[in-house]
């Protein structure tokens, strides 16, 4: 007793050390059970893949093959040590033959992509950030031989900042692990499903192609620029709103738009087939002695839309914030499909600006806009900005304030994912 009195004492005269203790104790304890917890989930989906990697295979047989295309700039430059420490394992469990590209310039994925045929691979992953992943997307929707994204799945292991597709995939409320594991396994599994794809096409010919959705005006300006507040540590987030409002006022985007507005009609979806070419048919005696061959079936090229009966509208736009969205950032019952244009106010007040921003760092989103502006849900859409000197937002990458006309493309690349029946909300 006399020792707990002792101790109680010496806590009552130096509280404020003892206040420090008890924090850095509760951190200690917090930080060894979530490294804990982190090498458990490693473990167990490890364990799972090497379910798979225990199978026999013939001898015939190879082991599927998986192209990961790196960027070793993720994670603060630290991407190759977190990919070999989260995913590779998984991977190598399952017995896959993995073959890393790391990826050292802009446009290097979108260049092996043009020369990469079929049979080099039997999947694609991606380990890096939305910036690599909409270069792999742009680099397989430019391929010529259009049966490559129908037979060759993509997998996602996010290690950027925002990671916005992939925890459409795989989950949002996961932690950073969780997410690569995840990633990992779904490639394991081999389940998957075919995602919209969104068309971007500028005047000069040249088309991108992005998952999620493109965004301009006050709000991403804002987000963008909070960066340069780093030594205002959390504040940052705040600041850059207030300092957005009263620095360039009004923040208005102008802008022409054209569009067609979505309906079942005309968004209906119609199948177009690649017929198989025809031998040549040989004389008598071939017939009773050339082997059976058995004729390969049509293959399903493309699903496309009827443009015959759309109707152009045009629209000239003064508003703080305008974005349009693909179907994995809308309402999965939603029966007609389209892109998801939304219109924020006209003139907004300075104080409704800075209390939106506030309120979209308190309650973190992945769509795009708030819910509060006006929406329509167009088939497609053309955008001539007033302002060259503004930027597009492109699935979180910058890209020049050019005319561009934006299209929804149905059901056109195959992601891995956990559950082929899952949809993306």
């Amino acid at each position: 007793m006399a020792l707990v009195i002792k101790y109680a004492k010496v806590i009552r005269n130096n509280w404020k050390k003892s206040v420090v203790a008890v924090g850095a104790a509760i951190y200690g304890v917090k930080y060894v059970k979530g490294k804990y917890d982190e090498e458990w989930i490693r473990r167990e989906f490890c364990a799972e893949a090497l379910k798979y990697g225990n199978v026999r295979i013939g001898l015939k047989e190879r082991p599927r093959k998986i192209t990961v295309f790196l960027n070793p700039a993720a994670s603060g430059g630290g991407a190759l040590k977190v990919f070999e420490k989260n995913a590779a394992p998984i991977l190598h469990s399952a017995g896959l033959d993995v073959n890393i590209v790391k990826v050292e310039y802009e446009g290097q994925v979108k260049k092996f992509l043009s020369i990469m045929e079929k049979s080099d691979t039997d999947g694609i992953l991606v380990a890096g950030g939305d910036g690599t992943l909409l270069e792999t997307v742009t680099g397989i929707m430019r391929k010529e031989d259009k049966t490559f994204r129908q037979n060759i799945p993509v997998g996602v292991i996010p290690l950027g900042l925002k990671n916005r597709f992939a925890k459409l995939l795989f989950g949002g409320d996961k932690d950073q692990v969780l997410l690569m594991c995840e990633g990992a396994m779904s490639v394991v599994r081999g389940l998957g499903r075919s995602v919209d794809v969104i068309s971007l096409k500028e005047d000069n010919g040249r088309t991108a192609y992005a998952l999620c959705g493109l965004e301009t005006g006050a709000f991403w300006e804002a987000e963008h620029r909070k960066s340069k507040y780093w030594y205002l540590s959390v504040l940052k987030h705040r600041m850059t709103y207030i300092r957005s409002a009263f620095s360039d006022w009004p923040p208005a985007v102008k802008a022409k738009v054209s569009y067609v507005l979505a309906t079942e009609e005309n968004t209906q979806l119609k199948q177009q087939t690649e017929q198989p070419k025809q031998e040549p048919k040989g004389s008598w005696l071939s017939m009773l002695f050339k082997p059976k061959v058995i004729k390969p079936k049509a293959e399903v090229i493309e699903e496309e839309t009827d443009d015959e009966n759309d109707v152009l509208e045009t629209r000239d736009l003064s508003t703080v914030e305008l974005t349009a969205v693909s179907t994995c950032l809308q309402d999965p019952t939603q029966t007609v499909k389209g892109l998801e244009v939304g219109i924020g106010p006209a003139d907004p007040s300075v104080w409704e600006f800075i209390t939106e921003g506030w309120r979209r760092v308190s309650e973190p989103s992945l769509r795009l806009g708030a819910k509060t502006n006006e929406t329509m849900l167009v088939k497609k859409i053309r955008i001539e900005p007033e302002d060259p000197t503004k930027f597009y937002s492109i699935d979180g990458e910058l890209f020049e304030s050019v005319p561009v006309t934006i299209e929804l493309l149905r059901k056109r690349i195959k992601f891995f994912c956990v559950d082929p029946e899952f949809k993306l909300s």
